[in-house]
């Protein structure tokens, strides 16, 4: 590391002292002060036992004296021989214990000393803790200034260029300019049964100007077993004309090659400017329907239907459209706003139950950089992930959390950062674990758990924040059965060589969205992303490994995913079952705006 720098690990002594003195502080104040109390107890009642004893001898001798009695001869001298014996040694028991109170009250004495000299090491290592991480904080700081400079050094080097190529000579001709990128606004209706009713909104979701026109309906072998065909006739029933596209499951349909025939299939069928595409699916259909979209005819109709977890909460609530390439996830891709966005709770009861820690996964990257509202959720809620009630309540917040910020950040520069936390490793251990031969094929939402777990580790060696932000989020994820460590089966030196890779990655370096405490992103001037050294990356993946021989168990119990995902048969069980509050509202739909 450059100046300044120093070893992130050397302050985890202190962290350590800091917490366990902080505990111990309080009970040894109590110990002290109830033993001093007992200690000066003990001390009084031996003074007023031999008291006791003084004032007894005397008291006898004055009976005696008062009556003139003498001791005669018929006395029992050995009775009072006897007593006086009792007498002593009582008042040597008295003096013994109140020497052994004597003594306790040194041995606290020495305890407040050394008290006293842990608070002094406790006052020592915290202010050593407060330097460390003002050290780290300065040095982030003048590692973005130094990248600013450069970039102003560059500008200032190709306008003096510029100077020098004007004073050459003019160049003969005009110059114009012209301003794109009007204000689109993307509707987001939360509705229940519309998917599989929607004839009873067919005309609030497709725009009448697109009436006459084909539309194309894009979804999955799984989806379109289960509601392909109430679908598309809802559709029909109300006059529209649709063509019905059914692509592979999953990130198999992301690929060029894909996307290149699902194209001209489009176009052999036949569309017009006013056509509709509607992706009626998971993350992966509507990747690939809204980049067709936003590519024939330089941009048509786009719509969503999402009906996973996932796509509710994350990848259709959102104008990123793209596929993968063979160095990563979703390098191909545009920016395009769909015209609407249709999210029916309803489907989810429909879901695998891999699939609800799948959309997890996204909610709590939410909850952890973004809100405190949906992190009480979570934290809160002791029920079935499967519970209809509670999917509805973190979907509407979730979609609401991510309107918010795109509409004030489009293109992901500032706020809208929160996105993107947990994917800057989280895209290169998925996709690691879909390569042939791979053990254990992570979801999306499992590997951006992953991913999160690394940046909060990243975030601790930084000096960025404490290190109970590394466990909180590691509770958090097992909590919803999500995983925290990286699949056994990669390697450190694979997911850094795909760091390139990334879309926010320059020349300059990896730059990561880090944690300054649970619900708040770190940032300089506003600027959430941050210069992360690869040395830094390497030690956090490393101490996210996870042991070798690991034993890979499915999503619903370690959180890792089986190869063969979910069985055709069981998913075409639950079509079969009533899916409740059919039948479309209007006024229980629930617009947002992003």
């Amino acid at each position: 590391m450059g100046k300044g720098s120093h070893d992130p690990q050397a302050n985890e002594p202190a962290k350590l002292a800091a917490r366990t003195l902080t505990m111990k502080r309080s009970a040894s104040r109590d110990l002290l002060g109830d033993a001093l109390d007992c200690a000066a107890s003990c001390i009084d009642a031996a003074a007023l036992d031999a008291y006791r004893l003084d004032y007894a001898s005397y008291r006898l001798g004055a009976m005696r004296g008062a009556k003139g009695e003498q001791p005669s001869a018929n006395d029992d001298k050995a009775a009072m021989i006897q007593r006086e014996y009792e007498l002593t040694e009582a008042l040597k028991k008295k003096t013994e214990e109140l020497h052994a109170a004597q003594r306790q009250v040194e041995e606290l004495t020495r305890a407040t000393r050394d008290l006293d000299a842990v608070r002094a090491s406790f006052a020592t290592a915290d202010a050593a803790l407060d330097r460390i991480q003002l050290t780290a904080r300065n040095n982030l700081r003048e590692r973005m200034e130094s990248r600013r400079t450069k970039r102003v050094a560059r500008v200032e080097k190709a306008t003096s260029q510029v100077a020098k190529n004007s004073a050459a000579g003019p160049i003969e001709g005009s110059s114009y300019s012209f301003t794109t990128g009007a204000p689109v606004t993307t509707e987001v209706l939360v509705a229940r049964g519309v998917v599989a009713a929607p004839e009873q909104a067919a005309f609030e979701i497709v725009p009448m100007a697109s009436a006459s026109s084909p539309l194309f309906v894009f979804t999955d072998e799984t989806v379109n077993s289960l509601y392909g065909d109430r679908f598309i006739s809802g559709f029909e029933r109300m006059g529209f004309v649709v063509h019905r596209i059914v692509i592979p499951d999953g990130e198999d349909a992301k690929t060029l090659e894909v996307y290149a025939e699902l194209a001209d299939r489009v176009l052999t069928v036949g569309i017009d400017k006013l056509s509709i595409l509607i992706s009626l699916g998971g993350g992966a259909v509507a990747n690939v329907c809204g980049f067709i979209a936003s590519t024939l005819h330089r941009g048509i109709g786009l719509i969503h239907f999402p009906t996973t977890l996932l796509a509710q909460c994350d990848a259709a609530i959102s104008h990123k459209q793209a596929v993968n390439a063979p160095h990563g996830k979703n390098l191909v891709g545009s920016y395009y706003a769909p015209i609407r966005i249709v999210v029916d709770p309803d489907v989810l009861q429909t879901l695998d139950d891999w699939l609800l820690p799948d959309g997890m996964g996204e909610i709590v990257k939410h909850a952890l950089c973004q809100d405190a509202t949906l992190l009480k959720m979570l934290d809160e809620y002791d029920g079935p992930l499967t519970d209809p009630a509670f999917l509805e309540r973190v979907v509407r917040r979730t979609i609401e959390l991510k309107c918010q910020v795109i509409d004030i950040d489009p293109k992901e520069k500032r706020e809208a950062v929160v996105l993107v936390y947990g994917h800057t490793l989280g895209h290169p251990i998925e996709a690691i674990s879909h390569r042939p031969g791979s053990l254990c094929c992570l979801s999306h939402g499992q590997a951006v758990a992953i991913g999160c777990v690394v940046a909060a580790r990243v975030a601790v060696k930084m000096g960025l924040c404490d290190h109970a932000v590394i466990q909180r989020t590691v509770d958090l994820c097992k909590k919803y059965e999500l995983p925290t460590v990286v699949p056994a089966d990669q390697s450190v030196d694979r997911i850094m060589a795909k760091l390139p890779y990334n879309k926010t990655w320059t020349q300059e370096g990896t730059v990561m969205a880090l944690l300054e405490d649970i619900g708040r992103l770190f940032n300089v001037d506003q600027s959430y992303l941050l210069p992360v050294s690869e040395s830094v990356i390497r030690e956090a993946v490393t101490e996210t490994m996870a042991p070798p021989g690991t034993v890979i168990r499915g999503a619903g119990s370690s959180g890792f995913l089986r190869r063969n995902k979910v069985s055709a048969n069981d998913i075409l069980e639950a079509a079969d079952k009533p899916i409740p509050g059919s039948g479309w509202d209007k006024n229980s739909a629930v617009p947002h705006a992003c």
